[in-house]
């Protein structure tokens, strides 16, 4: 009798251990690809379009403070549409963003180029 409610101890054991196992959630191993990777902007405000394709919690923060540059949204954690937007810039010199597209272990860089505004034309000699 001993013996028998040994052998069932132990196969309630082991039952209690495979359940343990097979509860777990699948590791999923992480994906993160966005197109394109460079966009290219006139000096007037505008928006354009990124796919970021991920199965995992992205985000995307322009580097440096670059307030004149935003990503809307700005984390996601599926595959999305991402609408990159930009200020007008004023000045004649053309300005580069750099936005970081990352999850945990896989970061992308998204660069953002926005030309600098028309210089006046110079006013004619008397």
């Amino acid at each position: 009798m001993r013996k028998v409610a040994t052998i069932l101890l132990a196969a309630g054991l082991l039952l209690v251990f495979a359940a343990q196992f097979t509860a777990c959630e699948k590791y999923v191993l992480p994906a993160l690809s966005i197109a394109p990777d460079t966009l290219r902007f006139t000096a007037a405000a505008d928006s354009q379009a990124v796919v970021v394709t991920t199965n995992v919690i992205t985000t995307l923060y322009p580097e440096n403070d670059d307030h004149w540059v935003r990503a809307l949204p700005e984390w996601l954690d599926q595959s999305h549409t991402v609408i990159i937007r930009v200020g007008e810039n004023l000045s004649s010199e053309s300005r580069t963003a750099v936005i970081p597209v990352k999850s945990e272990v896989i970061v992308h860089q998204l660069v953002v180029i926005q030309e600098g505004a028309p210089k006046p034309d110079p006013e004619p000699e008397p």
